[in-house]
């Protein structure tokens, strides 16, 4: 059985942000790879803020191609639907019938997790490792931690990573400020947002 994490997010763009905590939860964990799952974006939000689908999911493939131990799911991205993180791990799980995932969040997404479309299932049916992220106390994660742990008797993990302050919009700002971007996107992704115009 192979130990795989499942790192969710709308990679708009993907950055060392993204980067580190996937790295890093292989790392700690011994996980034999991520699978990284660009999320499906409302129609209305695609425009000059945000890239489409297939912008974003190429990024992505271009980070998986220099990392063998990444893999990319457009299970999400090219769904007909608006997904759910537990039917898309459901399906996940019919595909990789004999692996066990975990699911790698956000502080900010995690504390919020009982609430989201049939968390207590997740909790209940899943594993989760949590990256820390900046502005987040860790003592409230960890209480939070605690008591899904006693209530729906989760597996939770905290991953110990170093905490990498960049966000989507610093880049775009950047961008369009005509600052560079090269600190905060592999070298891969930036080529690939200059090449296409993205963000501007």
């Amino acid at each position: 059985m192979s130990e795989i994490g499942i790192l969710g997010g709308t990679f708009d763009p993907f950055h060392f942000g993204h980067l580190s905590i996937a790295e890093a939860a292989i790392k700690e964990f011994d996980l034999s790879e991520v699978i990284l799952l660009p999320t499906k974006v409302q129609p209305f939000k695609i425009g000059r803020e945000m890239a489409s689908e297939e912008d974003r999911v190429n990024m992505v493939r271009l980070i998986a191609k220099k990392n063998k131990q990444f893999r990319v799911s457009t299970i999400e991205a090219y769904g007909q639907r608006v997904s759910y993180t537990y039917k898309t791990l459901k399906l996940l799980q019919k595909e990789y019938p004999d692996d066990k995932f975990y699911f790698i969040l956000g502080t900010d997404s995690f504390l919020t997790l009982e609430e989201w479309f049939k968390g207590k299932e997740l909790l209940q049916e899943f594993a989760f490792i949590i990256g820390v992220r900046p502005g987040y106390k860790t003592s409230e994660t960890e209480d939070t931690a605690k008591r899904l742990k006693e209530r729906y008797n989760a597996e939770i993990k905290m991953l110990h990573n170093e905490i990498v302050e960049v966000s989507s919009t610093e880049i775009k700002n950047n961008i369009r400020s005509g600052k560079s971007i090269r600190d905060l996107v592999p070298l891969q992704v930036e080529r690939y947002i200059d090449e296409h115009g993205l963000y501007k």
